[in-house]
């Protein structure tokens, strides 16, 4: 008779996300959303109504949506990235992130995406549940240069109170310094000025 690991040692089993066609098709899952047994996380990906919500459900979601070339490929990065920290509303169009070195046309997708091409630095992914998703300091160094003003700075807010994300004014602050010339650096800069006061 096989032996039972000690309690600490049983990895917490994570919720499951429920996607159209197996086991339940979309309307099946419409239906449930409706009754409270699932809600829809982010597009047509669902989760138990009761399941924790953190960066690794987050996380787990968006990536099964993703085809696998997707998923390999590219980060989830700006508003999305955000979204899976748990500073963001969830989006319509996921943004993902390719290194330049990449192709973009390689990444066509059934799921409707936003994709940039840009250059990472070596601090700049983190896998968060086998998806690879922008650090919390790129995620607010992108939130600030490339969002509007006026939905950057409720989500720079949260990501700079999030505990755990290790984020403070003067950080983020002193990594857009240290950037080379870019776009919208300036605008970057009185947004986090805005924020810190």
């Amino acid at each position: 008779m096989p032996s039972v690991p000690p309690p600490h040692l049983i990895a917490p089993r994570e919720p499951p996300v429920l996607l159209a066609g197996a086991p339940f098709t979309a309307v099946e899952l419409q239906a449930m959303a409706a009754d409270g047994v699932v809600r829809r996380l982010i597009g047509q990906a669902y989760v138990p109504a009761l399941a924790p919500e953190g960066p690794s459900l987050r996380a787990r979601s968006l990536a099964a949506l993703l085809p696998a070339r997707v998923r390999v490929r590219a980060v989830a990065g700006r508003m999305t990235a955000a979204w899976i920290f748990g500073c963001a509303p969830a989006p319509e169009l996921p943004v993902m992130l390719v290194a330049s070195t990449h192709r973009i046309s390689s990444l066509r997708s059934p799921e409707r995406l936003l994709v940039h091409e840009v250059g990472f630095g070596p601090y700049d992914v983190l896998d968060i549940a086998g998806l690879q998703v922008t650090s919390p300091l790129r995620t607010a160094l992108d939130v600030a240069l490339h969002c509007e003003g006026t939905r950057a700075m409720p989500v720079l807010r949260r990501l700079l109170a999030q505990p755990g994300l290790g984020l403070t004014p003067r950080l983020v602050a002193r990594a857009l310094e240290s950037l080379p010339r870019q776009p919208h650096k300036e605008r970057a800069r009185r947004l986090l000025e805005r924020v810190a006061r």
